[in-house]
């Protein structure tokens, strides 16, 4: 099951590469925005993350089969400093809107069956000109 789980990610990251050429995708997380690369900040960097998973399959013969992964899209985003705070909270909400409309037509071919959304977290402004959210994903591999 594991490299099942690695070959979902990997085909998640290159499929939402390819439906979002202007942005960056990837699946290393930034660790400090402020010193990430600017002009990627600005285009908008998404970063997938395995979080965990379950729900397997508990019956015999089919164990360790057909669970899901908790997946975090992480995105870090700038906007220009003259701009007042509530351009990155619509900078997040129209990359998020991106992100969601990958969900429902994530291209072929692809290595799992379904990407779900579920909760999400802006950064409610706070580290503007920088700006982020996090967003769950169900997906079936």
């Amino acid at each position: 099951m594991i490299r099942s789980i690695d070959a979902a990610l990997e085909a998640i990251k290159n499929s939402m590469a390819a439906q979002l050429p202007g942005r960056v995708v990837q699946r290393s997380l930034v660790l400090d925005p402020p010193t990430h690369d600017a002009q990627e900040l600005r285009k908008g960097v998404i970063c997938l993350v395995g979080e965990g998973g379950g729900r397997f399959a508990n019956y015999r013969g089919r164990e360790g089969q057909l669970g899901h992964i908790n997946l975090g899209v992480v995105a870090f985003l700038a906007v220009d400093e003259s701009e007042p705070p509530e351009a990155i909270e619509r900078a997040e909400l129209a990359l998020l809107e991106e992100v969601l409309a990958w969900v429902k037509e994530p291209g072929e071919p692809r290595a799992f069956d379904t990407a779900l959304p579920g909760n999400f977290r802006l950064s409610r402004q706070i580290d503007f000109p920088l700006g982020w959210f996090v967003l769950e994903l169900d997906v079936k591999p």
